[in-house]
């Protein structure tokens, strides 16, 4: 049985932003060495370039530190420190870990689309953390100049408050209206349902990462360098600033 995600189902009405619900309750579908298996979770699993989420699980005598969160063949495990010895448990995320990916992981998306509307390169790589990012780009050659204007491209749409979409749409449809269609080619053919992130005109992307409702919480972003990674391929190596 797959373990339902519950930060990536769609928001409904008057529904509270599933990207930011904390806790959650959940049974155990199997055990493993160091690991559970969970009917549901609002914990990340590391991949697409996010690191994943660690919390806790309770139950009614005990409780665990998750300390890793894994996906391997369709399989999420929480690894933790300690097996329960409950079926039904209580998960809480750490909610400052999650945060601050959340608002690295939308300040990506929106560097990537400008960039690539503004100079047509392409997002080849990228790599989240709490403090600081990277993203890899090619074609690209960027000068200061460059740098400085996409500083200040991402930190006039984060000023516009514009709100950020997270929805899903089929494949074909996608195909359609995505610019850089060589994202798709990441996801297997047999997924016909797409999560995507929309952020105005800046970005329409597919994505499984947790992220904002607002472009104004990403705060401010600040390119600290720029890194050349080999032909026409540029990192660019940025923090974000208080909100």
């Amino acid at each position: 049985m797959a373990t339902r995600v519950l930060y990536m189902e769609e928001r409904r009405g008057q529904e509270p932003d599933p990207c930011y619900a904390r806790e959650f309750d959940a049974r155990i579908l199997e055990r493993g060495p160091d690991f559970v298996v969970l009917d549901q979770t609002l914990f990340y699993a590391e991949g697409g370039g996010q690191p994943d989420d660690t919390g806790t699980l309770r139950w009614n005598d005990g409780g665990a530190r998750v300390i890793r969160v894994t996906k391997e063949k369709g399989v999420i495990k929480h690894h933790v420190d300690r097996m329960p010895t409950a079926d039904a448990v209580h998960g809480v995320i750490d909610w400052d870990r999650r945060y601050k990916h959340m608002r690295m992981h939308t300040s990506q998306h929106l560097m990537s689309g400008l960039v690539f509307r503004t100079y047509g390169a392409r997002t080849v790589g990228n790599q989240i953390h709490m403090d600081y990012s990277r993203v890899d780009f090619q074609p690209a050659n960027f000068t200061p100049e460059d740098l400085k204007r996409i500083e200040d491209d991402c930190n006039r749409v984060i000023a516009s408050s514009q709100a950020v979409r997270i929805f899903e749409e089929d494949r074909v449809v996608v195909q359609n209206k995505i610019d850089d269609r060589a994202l798709l080619d990441l996801i297997p053919q047999s997924v016909r349902r797409l999560r995507i992130i929309e952020i105005g005109s800046a970005d329409y992307c597919p994505c499984g990462g947790t992220h904002l409702k607002n472009v104004s919480e990403i705060g401010t972003v600040h390119i600290l360098e720029k890194r050349s990674k080999g032909k026409e391929t540029d990192r660019i190596v940025y923090q974000l600033l208080p909100e």
